[in-house]
């Protein structure tokens, strides 16, 4: 075999050599899409993680304390919302209570679909272990905002928030009145019987979803 030849050969050799490396960092280096299923859990997963966020804010700012009693008890419905609540919480955000602006910064950019909701305790359930005005919690729940009815892959988070016999409503400014939640009609039923400071120990739940 000539010399040429020789460095024929080699030449063809190496080149196979550096092709078949090309292809295997190739295959190495292919992205498998993440599946549909495992898509829809982040999203579930950052849903949930957004509405707990959201809840423990407004919970240590006093925003739920505050939207809890923005309550006209003549037409025993929020302040200028329908029965179901409000449609978003930029409609609340309009009336200047801090909740809405929460809820309407949080989830209004990012085509996310909520509830909340507000439950009571059930008095006569409530076990003696339990903190004075907390207990089990029914199911009849009354609509702060109300979106629609949740998909399947809806997510939740909630929060509880102590209500006192000497908290008052709010008139529709948001402006304090006289009315005491103990002597008004007020949608949550005492639930803290014999105790003359806390009225009720209600739970306040988001309920979110992709839009």
């Amino acid at each position: 075999m000539s010399r040429g030849q020789t460095w024929t050969l080699e030449g063809v050799a190496a080149s196979v050599l550096v092709l078949g490396a090309v292809v295997f960092i190739l295959q190495s280096s292919i992205i498998t899409p993440l599946s549909a299923s495992t898509t829809n859990q982040y999203l579930e997963e950052r849903q949930q993680d957004l509405a707990t966020d959201v809840l423990s804010g407004a919970a240590s700012e006093g925003e739920l304390r505050e939207a809890l009693r923005y309550w006209n008890e003549q037409d025993r419905v929020f302040h200028g919302a329908g029965e179901t609540g409000y449609t978003s919480g930029a409609e609340l955000a309009a009336r200047d209570i801090r909740f809405g602006y929460t809820l309407r910064d949080a989830f209004g950019g990012r085509g996310i679909t909520y509830n909340v909701y507000i439950r009571s305790p059930i008095p006569e359930e409530s076990p003696a272990s339990m903190p004075a005005g907390a207990g089990r919690y029914g199911s009849e729940r009354q609509s702060l905002v109300y979106q629609g009815a949740p998909s399947d892959s809806a997510v939740s988070a909630s929060t509880h928030v102590t209500l006192y016999d000497d908290d008052v409503l709010l008139d529709s400014n948001g402006d304090a009145t006289t009315a005491r939640l103990d002597t008004a009609d007020f949608y949550a039923n005492e639930a803290a019987v014999g105790d003359d400071t806390i009225y009720t120990v209600v739970e306040v739940q988001i309920v979110a979803w992709q839009s």
